[in-house]
């Protein structure tokens, strides 16, 4: 379940819409009440022991006119949309430079810093916030006193989204840096080796996996597949209880990110008979969740990955740049290292000792060799890169 949940909270994250869409859900709330239900400041002032305030507000208020708040409140709402506009091309202009000079899957890591999706939310919320504010000057009968709020919210967050504009410049102009974006490639894989190895398998753990997998190798039933797509969880909880629900014994064969089709070896089983294989297969299919893309897991190799496309596509001929290879590498190896030292993640469900459930492991002699191999080789007739590598 926990795994599922991180799934659809990544998936939410990395829409650019989401956080833009309750940004403006947030601040509409606010600011609807505020403006059509004639909320009074003044009240509050007073209440809070400043009635001097109080009463300048409201006199303020008397002298605000409806149709010069309109105007201001039409500028807002016009700069707003010029604002986005310009956030949607310096974003497409710096990803599409990101990912040409450092691959595609970098553009994910740049989406969940959600820094494009907070403007675009201030923005939009400035944006809804002066229509709301012409719109109660066109229903209330306290012209004054909303003219006064609605061009106060509107002003004030126009303003949060001017300071962010010139924030998002900044970091956009960091998205087409090397260095900067394997920094942040290199943290986000080290974070992802140490959630992952959150609960280490022990020695009893890893003996038991093996044994499971040994016995399901020479006597287990395939369970193919039922649908394409890339596997993204693994419910190895849900798969545990299939097993005792059933009296079986599960080797899953598939690890995440894996691209299955319908048929293809998903699994070993122990203790299948012949007319409830079908039922097996589509109680194991509920266990597994599947994305048209290879994304964000429970393990670290979607982030080790990113590291290594960037390494090989710096030491490509059309870039011919290894001090950005060896920055990935070191990176890599750090990771590795953590991994090394806090143990491969527990990929075994226990049931009195014995195994029941086992998964593909996921420790560093399965992580290194993918990620230092590719490295390797294409780093032949690099020396600078190839010593790095030696170290």
């Amino acid at each position: 379940m926990f795994d599922r949940l991180r799934s659809f909270s990544d998936t939410m994250l990395e829409s650019f819409w989401f956080v833009p869409l309750v940004m403006v859900a947030v601040s509409q709330s606010v600011v609807i009440p505020l403006l059509v239900f004639g909320f009074d400041p003044g009240g509050w002032l007073i209440d809070l022991g400043l009635p001097i305030l109080a009463d300048s507000m409201t006199r303020a208020s008397d002298g605000v006119s409806a149709s010069g708040a309109g105007t201001v409140l039409s500028v807002i709402a016009g700069g707003m949309i010029t604002l986005i506009s310009i956030v949607f091309s310096l974003s497409f202009v710096a990803l599409t430079l990101t990912s040409q000079q450092l691959g595609p899957r970098i553009i994910d890591y740049w989406l969940r810093a959600n820094s494009t999706q907070a403007l675009l939310g201030i923005s939009l919320s400035a944006f809804f916030a002066a229509l709301t504010g012409l719109l109660a000057l066109s229903v209330t009968e306290q012209a004054g006193r909303a003219a006064l709020l609605g061009v106060g919210v509107a002003s004030l967050l126009g303003a949060l989204a001017l300071v962010s504009a010139v924030l998002f410049a900044t970091r956009m102009s960091e998205a087409i840096r090397a260095d900067v974006t394997v920094a942040r490639l290199g943290d986000a894989f080290v974070e992802a080796v140490r959630e992952s190895c959150a609960n280490p398998a022990a020695e009893e753990d890893l003996a038991a996996a093996d044994e499971l997998a040994a016995l399901a190798e020479a006597q287990g039933r395939v369970i193919p597949a039922r649908r394409a797509g890339y596997l993204s969880v693994v419910d190895l909880p849900g798969v545990e209880a299939l097993t005792r629900k059933r009296n079986l014994r599960i080797a899953v064969l598939a690890r995440e990110n894996d691209y299955l089709l319908p048929g293809r070896p998903a699994a070993l089983a122990l203790g299948v008979r012949d007319e409830d294989e079908s039922d097996v297969a589509d109680a194991l299919d509920a266990c597994f969740r599947f994305t048209p893309r290879r994304r964000r897991t429970g393990m670290a190799d979607f982030e080790g990955d990113a590291l290594t496309e960037v390494a090989l596509r710096a030491l490509s001929p059309s870039l011919n740049d290894p001090f950005t290879a060896m920055a990935c590498t070191d990176r890599i190896g750090e990771g590795c290292v953590a991994l090394l030292a806090e143990g491969p993640p527990k990929r075994v469900r226990l049931d009195d000792g014995m195994a029941v459930v086992v998964a593909p492991g996921a420790g560093a002699a399965w992580l290194i060799p993918r990620l230092m191999h590719p490295i390797i080789q294409s780093a032949e007739g690099q020396p600078l890169a190839l010593e790095r590598l030696a170290d």
